[in-house]
């Protein structure tokens, strides 16, 4: 499959003798950051990779990013940045185990994905905020943030970016997250849009051109009341509880958050369903090692099987090897976890509702091209596709076209999209894609779709 494949274990050294790769001049700090190798590779990428610190201004915090750029025609392609949910999980989560080019696997090496969103963009995976995976400040109370503070942070990583990576100044500009990303993206968004409405010059402004968020948890019921809901729908839970949760007035946030009887139902609800992913209720869950051998004694193992659910083990096994460290230029005394416990998020944020931030990033007249992509995989109990259902239709904005089935390249139903009209313009900037039996991290689940569903999105053609 690769021009260049070598015995397990091999390491590429790519290395570059001049400044100017695939048509740039980098900055001599972006060719510090440069990865040129990478432990348990054992195949020759075909585009160029930098990973490091970015340093917000007037700060002492930084910031950990890794760019992978575009797989072909790099100096066209968007630029689109990553970060995970949480608050506080790694954007490292979402190029280890969901769109990015490399899968780790049980033995240390990596893989190729044959479906990373860097195939058709350049994409910056972050981890913010500071805490986050190997980010970091050198002042303690940076650490304790919240909704505001981070959008501030994700506009300064931007521009911080930028000063690295100048090259990149005016390219189109995309942000995609999922999950607590329901607040991160609209947030970062209007954070982007207030600065652009600051500059004097146009040139000065970021070429902003939209968000697309999976699974957002935008507002506390599209979390925890969701996930009841999603955990009826698919008949998980007994009709006797159901009904006493119902006629308890749970299914209202209010009454969900302070009724006592609603809380001892909620806890008793996520007993019943056992060990089963909350994530994606119909995938494996991982098994341990003496499982996993006993599970392959016993039964035969598909040849096309794409989902590992032990991957978030084998992310955090690779990405805290020393000669990983080293390779991608981090704080080695870090240890990397998926979710921070270092980082001291707002509690009080993820109540507040996000739901008016599209409803000004849609009727901003400075900004009148911005599209927006809200998708949802359906086999998520976290953030289910019910509580998107919940909001979305209400934000004020006639619908277009209604839940029209949307297919893959084998011409599979691959989900439904619903399309809205809004101000502005003829053609709609506003959508809202199911993924039919993906889970909470869509590329994680089903990758081939979530491609294609990125594509339309970047392309314009949904």
């Amino acid at each position: 499959m690769f021009a260049c494949a070598f015995a397990f274990g091999t390491i590429f050294a790519l290395t570059f003798l001049s400044s100017y790769v695939a048509g740039f001049q980098y900055t001599d700090a972006a060719l510090l950051d440069q990865v040129t190798d990478m432990p348990g590779l054992t195949w020759k990428p075909s585009f160029n990779q930098f990973s490091g610190y970015l340093n917000l201004e007037g700060t002492q915090k930084f910031i950990h990013y890794w760019l992978v750029e575009a797989e072909t025609e790099t100096m066209d392609a968007p630029l689109v940045f990553w970060t995970n949910g949480g608050p506080g999980c790694s954007g490292l989560l979402g190029f280890m185990t969901e769109q990015g080019p490399f899968r780790p696997d049980a033995d240390g090496n990596i893989q190729p994905n044959s479906y990373a969103w860097n195939k058709i963009a350049n994409m910056v995976f972050l981890e913010q905020p500071v805490g986050v995976g190997f980010s970091y400040s050198d002042n303690k109370d940076d650490y304790r943030i919240g909704d505001k503070q981070a959008a501030q942070d994700n506009l300064a990583t931007i521009l911080a970016f930028f000063e690295k990576f100048p090259h990149f100044n005016h390219t189109a500009l995309y942000i995609t997250s999922e999950s607590y990303g329901g607040h991160y993206m609209p947030t970062w968004a209007d954070a982007i849009m207030k600065y652009n409405d600051a500059q004097e010059y146009s040139q000065e402004r970021i070429n902003f051109k939209g968000f697309a968020v999976g699974n957002p948890y935008t507002d506390y019921y599209s979390g925890v009341g969701a996930q009841m809901e999603t955990y009826w729908g698919k008949q998980l839970l007994p009709k006797p509880l159901w009904d006493t949760y119902v006629a308890n007035g749970c299914t209202d946030p209010i009454q969900m958050f302070n009724n006592s009887v609603c809380s001892v139902l909620l806890l008793d609800f996520n007993k019943k369903i056992g060990n089963l992913n909350p994530y994606a209720l119909d995938y494996p869950v991982c098994l341990t090692a003496q499982q996993r051998t006993m599970h392959k004694l016993l039964f035969e193992e598909s040849s096309d099987l794409v989902y590992e659910p032990c991957e978030d083990n084998y992310a955090t096994d690779y990405l805290n090897k020393m000669d990983v460290k080293t390779a991608i230029h981090v704080k080695s005394d870090i240890v990397w976890e998926e979710c921070s416990r270092t980082t001291k998020y707002k509690l009080a944020d993820k109540l507040v509702p996000m739901e008016h931030y599209y409803t000004t990033i849609l009727n901003s007249k400075t900004h009148p091209d911005l599209r927006v992509l809200v998708y949802s995989g359906d086999d998520d109990g976290v953030c289910g596709t019910i509580g998107t259902q919940r909001w979305i239709y209400d934000l004020g904005f006639s619908v277009e076209s209604l839940w029209d089935t949307w297919y893959n390249d084998d011409g599979q139903t691959a989900g439904y999209v619903t399309k809205f009209n809004t101000p502005l313009s003829k053609d709609s900037r506003f959508y809202f894609m199911t993924v039919h039996f993906a889970g909470h991290e869509v590329p994680t689940y089903k990758p081939k779709e979530a491609l294609q569903l990125f594509e339309k999105y970047i392309y314009n053609t949904i």
